[in-house]
């Protein structure tokens, strides 16, 4: 039975398919065996009998839904409603929220024009070790997170558009020690940062200019030269993150899946920002996603990305966000 998902699945619903699926096949229902029969090719010869008795468990019963839906595993059909979670416009709500402050129309566009693109800026282990700087006084920007930021500095304008003229078209953000430096150099600056795809810029009054960027990989200082046109360059090298025991980073990534959709659930569109949570696999992509969206001080977004271990990345990201939950709840945050 092959079936069309509908233009916003729910992850839970499909779940909850499986899950029904599994119950009927224990229940030995015909119609339930004539679906997995149909469904998943190592039980396409089995009899009713036959299958009645064979194992299924309920990663059985989530394929067969998966192949249902034209997909070959659970995992392509969660990315899948993960894609259709992100189809179309960015809410009116997550445009607003996303700088704290209404955006301008002609920036709210160019933001929107960057979420229907996103895929162009594509991490890889490696990419090039000379990039334009931008220095942020108050934020850490992280791989994955796309997002506006204001530039002011001449410095930082010009490396945009030196950046703009590359191709690909990336820049390195590093965090400053102090919001109030002015002069950069490699001191004033947290030692590890990210490498960013500039979607688009977008000039603003007062010399200001609004840039659209995308994080790409995290990326280490190892030094700052000038560049002639008055921009500076950084020399970094890749961010090598230590795996650890795999057990425990399964563990610790479940935990923290756990309590971010907690909190995502009592967001505006909650299912969007679910599926985008659900979507995501890999549990260092999953501890970036929730650390940049936390409302800590970039004191502590520094020390989280210069963190090589990815169990430690983990168990400070739910522990801060273990936190931000009971802060909630005793109406102290």
């Amino acid at each position: 039975m092959r079936r069309d998902l509908p233009p916003r699945p729910n992850l839970e619903h499909l779940k909850k398919q499986a899950k029904d699926l599994l119950d009927a096949h224990h229940r030995g229902e015909a119609e339930a065996l004539a679906r997995i029969r149909a469904a998943v090719p190592s039980f396409a010869k089995m009899s009713d009998e036959a299958l009645a008795r064979a194992p299924f468990a309920l990663h059985d019963a989530q394929s067969a839904i998966a192949r249902e839906y034209g997909l070959k595993s659970w995992n392509e059909l969660r990315e899948a409603v993960a894609a259709k979670a992100a189809e179309g416009p960015l809410p009116e709500e997550l445009l607003r929220t996303l700088m704290g402050q209404a955006l301008p129309e002609d920036v709210k566009t160019a933001l929107q024009d960057a979420w229907a693109r996103r895929a162009e800026a594509v991490a890889g282990s490696e990419g090039p070790d000379a990039l334009p700087l931008v220095a942020m006084r108050n934020a850490v920007l992280m791989p994955r997170a796309l997002t506006p930021i204001h530039v002011g500095r001449a410095s930082s304008a010009a490396a945009v558009l030196a950046a703009l003229s590359r191709t690909p078209p990336t820049l390195a953000v590093f965090a400053q020690r102090a919001a109030d430096t002015e002069d950069v150099s490699a001191a004033s600056l947290h030692p590890v940062g990210c490498e960013c795809f500039v979607y688009a810029r977008i000039p603003a009054d007062e010399g200001r200019t609004w840039v659209i960027l995308e994080g790409v990989r995290w990326i280490a200082l190892a030094s700052l030269e000038s560049a002639p046109a008055g921009y500076l360059i950084a020399r970094v090298t890749n961010v090598p993150i230590e795996a650890g025991d795999a057990g425990e980073v399964a563990a610790l990534a479940a935990s923290l899946r756990a309590r971010a959709r907690t909190v995502a659930s009592t967001l505006p569109h909650a299912e969007r920002a679910i599926a985008a949570l659900d979507a995501l696999q890999d549990p260092g992509a999953l501890a970036d996603l929730v650390m940049v969206n936390l409302p800590a001080t970039v004191a502590e977004k520094a020390r989280y990305a210069a963190e090589p271990s990815l169990v430690a990345r983990l168990r400070t990201v739910d522990a801060l966000l273990e936190a931000q939950i009971v802060a909630r709840s005793t109406g102290a945050g």
